[in-house]
């Protein structure tokens, strides 16, 4: 599975800091010829600790289940939240964004049917996002890696209708809710952009038809991440 320490853009942003820090100094003059001169041996440079967003179930994600608005803007900058009116399934929902204009941390938080609390629902996607999943996955990893990540396969919607690519059940693998958890990593296939109508056409056929990801069908389809998010729930599992 390939596990990402860093993200390019993310890179890019840091690197006037990065450059800054690690000026290398001027080289001394030169010894005279007839002295000996020691040669020092430059220690290689610190790794550089970033933490990146993590849209992960627990303490390790970005968002808690205890989160409200109040608590997301004293944490984030009201500034940094707004609402908008964004699809959901087959409908629209009023969702509070994090950084609504900045791709690589857009996140959107869903209450549905809630009026206070935290969130029901959160995603995050993109091609510029930057957020990272468990198992260091990402928007546009591989099929492999999520069931690496997972630790086997699982099983998906197939490519036809609103909950196109969704994971509907991992089956078992690490990332599936054990008894006591509050909340539930998710997840959202697409489809290649360049994918021939020979190889949609078997998983598209049918809006109910769910899929395990080792299957013929998906596996020549070969979806990647499109979509990470987390789901909490009300009662524990």
């Amino acid at each position: 599975m390939h596990k990402l320490a860093f993200r390019p853009a993310l890179l890019a942003s840091m690197g006037a800091l990065v450059l800054t820090a690690c000026q290398e100094a001027a080289a001394p003059p030169a010894a005279p010829e007839t002295a000996t001169t020691d040669v020092a041996v430059e220690e290689p440079a610190g790794e550089i600790d970033v933490k990146l967003p993590q849209m992960a179930c627990g303490p390790d994600g970005f968002v808690q289940q205890d989160d409200t608005r109040e608590s997301l803007a004293a944490r984030f900058g009201a500034e940094n939240l707004a609402e908008e009116a964004l699809r959901w399934v087959d409908s629209t929902e009023t969702a509070l964004v994090l950084f609504p204009n900045e791709p690589a941390t857009r996140a959107e938080l869903f209450w549905l049917d809630k009026t206070s609390g935290g969130p029901v629902y959160v995603r995050v996607g993109g091609e510029n996002s930057q957020w990272i999943g468990p198992g260091g996955l990402y928007i546009g990893a591989s099929l492999a890696d999520v069931e690496a990540a997972n630790g086997g396969p699982f099983e998906m919607m197939g490519f036809e209708n609103h909950n196109s690519g969704e994971v509907v059940d991992w089956l078992g693998g690490a990332f599936a809710a054990k008894p006591g958890d509050t909340c539930e990593f998710a997840m959202a296939l697409g489809l290649p952009a360049d994918a021939a109508t020979d190889v949609i056409a078997p998983v598209s056929g049918d809006p109910g038809k769910t899929y395990r990801s080792d299957s013929p069908e998906i596996r020549s389809a070969n979806p990647s991440v499109d979509v990470l998010a987390v789901q909490f729930f009300d009662q524990p599992r």
